[in-house]
């Protein structure tokens, strides 16, 4: 409605009001933990609400992309198909999400938190991944850069379909493979990401202000070295 021209009088009362509603919400999806559970937060425990889950899960993903693109052991390699008889190509998007969730259940699973892949949600939709935690779930949602849907399944696959579960109370992490620019589908404005940031900063900026305190991108820049 704010941004309804034949209200443009009112833009500034239906702003307002659209905050304040958002503030309502937030104050009544948010779950106070108990005493012990704060404390095992703050000891480094397990998580003690949904987006203390939601954060933890985005913390590991983020050292893992770090891990594979600058460890010493080139884990980007394990993301692309053995050039042995054939050009480099990236494996199929569920191989990728294999080797990943390899990896994150063993961080993951230090603090008691599960990661399955396919995770269901409504209407027999499943997640790439769902990690879970005292009846908390995140959804991860998977794409590969050159994956057709790229720009439209954050949206339309995340938001609308995962992260909307009781459980998640609207919160979710997109994950994407960068495999290089020429891997990579063009933005809807016909611009071209030209690395991984790039990447990452034109999938937050697809977010409305509200998604984007619970929606996290996270891209794992796999490109082969140069």
């Amino acid at each position: 409605l704010a941004r309804d021209e034949e209200l443009r009088h009112w833009a500034a009362d239906l702003q307002h009001a659209a905050s304040r509603q958002a503030d309502t919400r937030r104050e009544a999806e948010f779950n106070y933990a108990s005493v012990e559970a704060v404390l095992a937060t703050l000891d480094g425990l397990q998580p003690a609400n949904v987006a203390d889950l939601a954060a933890l899960t985005a913390d590991c993903l983020k050292q893992l992309a770090d891990h594979i693109r600058h460890g010493n052991t080139s884990d980007w390699r394990q993301y692309w198909n053995t050039p042995t008889k054939s050009p480099w190509e990236p494996k199929a998007e569920n191989l990728c999400r294999d080797t990943l969730l390899s990896a994150l259940r063993i961080r993951l699973e230090q603090v008691d938190v599960q990661a399955v892949s396919e995770g269901v949600y409504a209407n027999d939709k499943r997640a790439d991944i769902r990690v879970s935690h005292g009846g908390c779930n995140v959804p991860v949602e998977i794409k590969k850069s050159n994956n057709r849907e790229l720009w439209q399944a954050i949206q339309g696959q995340l938001v609308e379909k995962y992260a909307i579960d009781p459980g998640a109370r609207g919160h979710g992490i997109y994950l994407v493979f960068w495999f290089g620019r020429g891997h990579c589908q063009r933005h809807p404005s016909e611009r071209r990401p030209r690395h991984a940031t790039d990447l990452e900063e034109q999938l937050r900026e697809s977010l409305a202000p509200d998604q984007a305190a619970r929606i996290t991108v996270v891209v794992v820049d796999v490109s082969r070295a140069e």
